[in-house]
Parts: C-alpha cells; sequence; structure tokens
C-alpha cells in the first residue's frame, strides 16, 4: 500500500463463495468497532468535482496555449516585460517564494532568457587562470575599498561592480593589477533596480566566484541577488566614514531596526548574507539587540575599518563561506561515494544535457541553501534520496540550526559530524556475488488480485537457490484455480487461501495468514503483492512493481537470497525493505497513525519525515511483527471498498511498521540494486 496507489482498484467489498469467516479477534471486546476512515466523497460531490475540472480545463485552454505557456493578453496583465510579476500579484504567480505554481513553472524557467541583454554591454574581463574570481559590489566608488581590494588581489582575480558610479570604462582600479572595475548605471537603466541586480547576480554566476563582497547597506539588494544565485555574500555593514546607521558616528545613534530605512536593509543582512562584518562589535551587539532573532546566527564579525586596515577579516569569512562549497562536496565524495549512485540515475525531469554526479551533488547543495535562504519547505518540489542509506530531511529537523538556519547541506553535516546513528540512517546492502540457500525457513505470501502477474514473481524466485513456502491469497475460487495451476511444479510447500475483497493486501495478510504468522514455522516471512494501477496514473503500476520485486525478489540478482543471508547474519534485524528514493511525510495519515500508536503502545517520536516499505513490500521475522498481530485485526476491521486513497488502516500500518519493528526490539534494513529505481 502506498498513500496513493494500491494493487487493488475500487472494488466491492462482499466476501467470494468460499471465503473464510470473519474468526479473527471475533472473542475480543474490540476498543473501536473499526479504525478511522477518511469520508468518501459524496456522488454530488464527486459530480461537482468533475465538472469544476472540466470547467478549469476549458479556462486553462483559454489562458494558456498548447505548450502551456500564458497567453499574451494573460502575460501583459500579470508580468513585465522581464517576466517578473508585477506589484501585488506575487501570490497568483508564486506558492511561495521562487516557486511558481504549476501553470506558470515552465514558462517561467525561460525569464533568465530576458535578463542577459540587460548586462550584454557591460565590459566583464575574462577569468583569470589559476585564480578564482571575487565580485565586490560597492556604491558610487570604489575608493574607499582600497585596502580590501588591495589585498584580496594578491591571491584572487577581483571584479568590482560600482553601481552608479562616475568611473570611466577601463579606468584602473585603485588597488592596481589584478582588479577590473565595471561601472554599472543602475539610477538610468531602462531595468527596475531588482531586475537589474537579478542580471548582474546572474552574470556574475557564470564566473563560478569563490565569493563576493557587497560594501555598505546600500548594496544589501545585491547581496540578496547574489546569494539567490548561489554565489556566498560577505556584507559589510558601514563603510568606513560611515556608521551602521549611514551616519558619522561608528555607533548607531538608535537602534537600527526603529530606523524606518536602515532597518529593513539590515534585517535583510542578517536574514540573507552568509556572513556580516560590522564595523565595531557595538555595531554588532546594536544590531543583535534591535533585531534579537538573530541572536543565534552564526559569521557576525566585528572589525575596526573592515574595507581598509581590517580588511583581513573580511577576507578571512570570506574564504570560509566560499570554500564551504567545495568542502562539502569533498566530504561527500570523501566517505563510500559508491553510496551516491542514486544520484546517477537517469530521470525524466532531469534537465537537459550530461551531468557527473559531482554536478549533481553541486546541484543538490545550492538548492537546498537556496530553500534555506528563502525559508522554502526543503521538500517542495519532492527531494529524491541523495546518498543511499541516508534521509536527509529526518536529519535536517533533528539538526535545524545547522541544517536551516546555518544552510549546512544535511549530508555533508552528518559525515562532517562522522555518521552519528538515528532515525536519519538505515543499513542498506546489495546483491550477492553468487546464490546461495539460506539455513532459514521463509515463507513467501503474495496477494494476487491479478494473477496473470504470478509467473513473473515465479520467475524471479527462480533467480535465487533459496525457495520458500509459497502462501497466495486471492478474492475468488476462479483465481484461486489459476494459480493453482501456476504453481504445480513448485518445488516446495504451496497453499492458496480464498479471502475477502477487504484490507487491500494488508488484510490477506495480517488477517487470512494469522495462524501462520503466529504459528513458529517459519523463520522470515516475504510479504509482496501482484501492483497494477488503475485510473490516471496507470503507468505508475509496473515500474513500480518491477522495482519492488528486482530489490526484494531479484531479477538480475538473487535478492531473496542476500535478504536471507543479511538477516541469518544479524539475528535481531527484524525487518529488510526496498530503500525508496522518494523522501515522504505521513501525508494525510496523522488520526489513523495516532490511533495505531496508542494500540501498538509506540513511544518513538514519529517526526515529520518517515522512512518505510513504500509499496508495502518486504522481508520480516514473525517475531518483529508481534505488535501488529497483538492488534488481532479481523476482516470487519478493514475499511470497505471503495477506499480513499490514503489515510485508512492499511495506509497507517504501511508506514508504522519500522517504528513497530523497533519497538519489538529489532532493527531494520533496506535492500538495494544499484541503477534501479521507478517513477
Amino acid at each position: 500500500m502506498t498513500p496513493s496507489e494500491s494493487s487493488l482498484p475500487e472494488q466491492a467489498s462482499s466476501a467470494p463463495a468460499g471465503a473464510p469467516p470473519d474468526r479473527a479477534g471475533e472473542d475480543r471486546p474490540a476498543k473501536r468497532a473499526r479504525y478511522h476512515m477518511p469520508k468518501q466523497r459524496s456522488p454530488l460531490r464527486r459530480w461537482i468535482t468533475a465538472n469544476t475540472q472540466k470547467a478549469g480545463r476549458r479556462l486553462g485552454r483559454l489562458l494558456f496555449d498548447a505548450e502551456g505557456h500564458p497567453r499574451a493578453f494573460l502575460r501583459a496583465l500579470l508580468f513585465d516585460a522581464y517576466q517578473r510579476p508585477r506589484p501585488g500579484l506575487e501570490g497568483v504567480i508564486f506558492k511561495e517564494p521562487g516557486r511558481p505554481r504549476r501553470p506558470f513553472a515552465n514558462w517561467l524557467t525561460r525569464s533568465d532568457a530576458t535578463l542577459a541583454p540587460l548586462v550584454a554591454t557591460l565590459r566583464f574581463p575574462p577569468p583569470m587562470p589559476g585564480r578564482r574570481t571575487v565580485f565586490v559590489v560597492i556604491e558610487t566608488s570604489a575608493a574607499p575599498a582600497e585596502g580590501l581590494l588591495r589585498q584580496l588581489a594578491r591571491d584572487h582575480h577581483v571584479v568590482v561592480l560600482v553601481l552608479d558610479g562616475a568611473t570611466a570604462d577601463g579606468e584602473r582600479a585603485p588597488a592596481g593589477e589584478g582588479v577590473t572595475l565595471v561601472p554599472v548605471p543602475v539610477a538610468g537603466a531602462r531595468a527596475p533596480r531588482a531586475v537589474l541586480l537579478d542580471a548582474l547576480a546572474l552574470r556574475a554566476g557564470a564566473d563560478r566566484p569563490l565569493f563576493a563582497v557587497t560594501a555598505g547597506l546600500g548594496t544589501i539588494d545585491a547581496a540578496d541577488a547574489l546569494e539567490q544565485r548561489g554565489i556566498p555574500v560577505v556584507a559589510v555593514i558601514g563603510a568606513p566614514d560611515a556608521g551602521l546607521t549611514g551616519r558619522a558616528s561608528p555607533v548607531p545613534a538608535v537602534e537600527p531596526a526603529l530606523d524606518p530605512v536602515l532597518g529593513p536593509a539590515l534585517e535583510l543582512a542578517l536574514d540573507r548574507a552568509s556572513a556580516l562584518v560590522f564595523p565595531s562589535s557595538a555595531a554588532r551587539a546594536a544590531a543583535l539587540s534591535a533585531l534579537p532573532r538573530f541572536a543565534a546566527r552564526r559569521r557576525l564579525v566585528a572589525a575596526d575599518d573592515p574595507l581598509g586596515a581590517g580588511a583581513a577579516e573580511v577576507l578571512a569569512v570570506g574564504h570560509e563561506i566560499g570554500e564551504e562549497l567545495d568542502r562539502e562536496v569533498s566530504l561527500v565524495l570523501g566517505h563510500e561515494p559508491e553510496r551516491l549512485e542514486v544520484l546517477d540515475i537517469p530521470r525524466e525531469n532531469d534537465p537537459p544535457g550530461d551531468f557527473t554526479v559531482v554536478e549533481k551533488l553541486e546541484a543538490r547543495i545550492a538548492d537546498w541553501r537556496r530553500k534555506a535562504l528563502l525559508k522554502r519547505h526543503p521538500n517542495r518540489p519532492p527531494l529524491r534520496r541523495p546518498y543511499s542509506g541516508f534521509h536527509p530531511l529526518i536529519y535536517a529537523e533533528h539538526h535545524p540550526v545547522a541544517c536551516f538556519d546555518q544552510r549546512r547541506y544535511p549530508l555533508a553535516h552528518w559525515i562532517e559530524r562522522g555518521c552519528p546513528p538515528g532515525p536519519w540512517a538505515i543499513p542498506v546492502f546489495g546483491p550477492l556475488r553468487e546464490k546461495r540457500a539460506s539455513g532459514l525457513k521463509s515463507a513467501l505470501h503474495g496477494h494476487f488480485f491479478y494473477p496473470d502477474l504470478l509467473p513473473e514473481l515465479l520467475e524471479r524466485v527462480a533467480v535465487n537457490a533459496s525457495r520458500p513456502d509459497l502462501f497466495l491469497t486471492t478474492d475468488t475460487p476462479a483465481k484461486a484455480a489459476e494459480l493453482k495451476v501456476m504453481t504445480a511444479d513448485y518445488p516446495a510447500p504451496v497453499r492458496i487461501d480464498l479471502v475477502p475483497n477487504s484490507g487491500r493486501d494488508v488484510g490477506p495478510f495480517l488477517t487470512g495468514l494469522r495462524d501462520v504468522l503466529t504459528g513458529g514455522g517459519h523463520d522470515v516471512f516475504f510479504h509482496v503483492h501482484g501492483k497494477k494501477t488503475k485510473g490516471r496514473r496507470r503507468a505508475i503500476g509496473d515500474p513500480w512493481r518491477h522495482f519492488l520485486w528486482e530489490n526484494l525478489i531479484g531479477g538480475a540478482h538473487p535478492m531473496l537470497d542476500a535478504v536471507l543471508a543479511y538477516m541469518e547474519a544479524q539475528p535481531k534485524l527484524g525487518l529488510i525493505y526496498p530503500e525508496d528514493t522518494h523522501l515522504l511525510d505521513w501525508a494525510r495519515n496523522g488520526r489513523i497513525c495516532a490511533e495505531l500508536r496508542e494500540d501498538l503502545g509506540l513511544t518513538e517520536p514519529p517526526g515529520t519525515y518517515v522512512d518505510f516499505p513504500v509499496g508495502n513490500m518486504f522481508a520480516i521475522r514473525p517475531e518483529a511483527l508481534a505488535p501488529y498481530l497483538r492488534l488481532d485485526l479481523g476482516w470487519a476491521d478493514y475499511p470497505a471498498e471503495p477506499i480513499p486513497d490514503d489515510g485508512t488502516l492499511m495506509h497507517g500500518l504501511e508506514r508504522l511498521l519500522p517504528m513497530a519493528v523497533r519497538g519489538a526490539g529489532f532493527t531494520t534494513a533496506a535492500a538495494r540494486v544499484p541503477g534501479t529505481d521507478w517513477d
């Protein structure tokens, strides 16, 4: 089971002829007649939804062209010439900062093309071989930053963007060789200042600078634009001839947050810049006093004359933030880099072009930093697991200061701290070099609403040396007869049970096979089902089933043998499931999971995200399943078909399984065949 798909289509819940009676749990007093199930939509609501969707599609054809781009009249209404939303219309176009709504997302990816012409006439110098570029942004004149520029030029290629400066194009910089001045006429430009600064940041990013420095609160909007383009910025607060507030005194006369002009600029600097350098300790203290929510922020440096004699402090913190990306990439590449193979899997939504694993890793880190910068939801759009055996969102939730406030990439931070154990890490193993039978007594349960899928499963089992006992369930005598014919030559015991069409694949396992699970005759049970997906997402079913069966049972490799060997070597390992790259939360299962947690006696904190057998296929020791078996679920406990696509008893049991196994005193692990994935 998964939140959005299942092995069965919507069917009536009546039991077939010959199905066993509902004896499970009949003698126990039920705590509740059945677990919570979200209400089904009424026929009227379904009719309203269907017709609303039809009307929306018709309206969409009027507003958007065949490629999904807004038509000319809609563009003129919502956007300016640079594909930026008109004032007050941001909420129509963006769900949250930097994340456009679906109808506009594809079209807005081309907005950068409108920026390049804005800075095409500016003479940016070519990169200097052997030296990393550092950008400096200053207003009017570069002269006040001569000391800083001189120190930067010793080891870097320095490009100074002088906003609204009188500097003649090509004029020699005050610091001499190694420094190039690029005058940028902002006030007289045809584009708004914010658009022009974004164009400058986009152009600067093409040189892959080590970091950038902005001088004075007047350039904080430039710092914001650079940071949003992935360029770390040291924001120098106050020039040598002005204090924190821009006045002559080196210490602000009033708290900056109370200054209607400088307060917002300082707040933006504290919120967006990677590092800040204040002209004095008193100025730093005043800023934090006025804006106490930034009290825990790191990289707030105090230096006398930071653009002159104190420039060494600016350089030091600049190198720290500029080299952080390189350090994080090196940390990950230096620790079991083979676990990065999940990044090398081609995906339909990948950008065009060939990208190496290192480039993809750099993009992941930059995307994480940008989301943290903009305070965006970390899993929108949904992330994929970047590294086998590690869940970055669970780790980030447990380390919010480092991963959100300080924008550290969770994977790099975890490795840097010595890979501490926790709910964010799970052991992962791959295929055996050759098949070999296990000493464990194993069983394989398969629920087949679609009997035509059984031959595929039998072929995958045949790849292995082990032959588990087969326990097959289905819902009609005709299907049971088909299963019997298909397994006539299977070289191990086969049992075929008729079960009600209730509980999807979960009911047949926990209720239909309760006698076997509690009988003590098997060391390990495999649970699979013949997954097909009906409806609008029908293309998902086959790839998903192939992925799960390939990783749990076998195909190119004898994975059933590998699972048994891994469990045989670790007696306290209770659950193994295929490692899915999708990173999921509890979705709409909060209520049902709360009910189940109470009945199961689970005390482990649930967190926001959960690592579980996505697709509900796994191998488990019956002793590790004891908490679920103690629920003594009967057929009446499962919701009647048709069921909602989320929030039911089966969805809750799927997500809580690893937690219940740990509550029973066992550990969990994941199986992974390199290079496999779905969707």
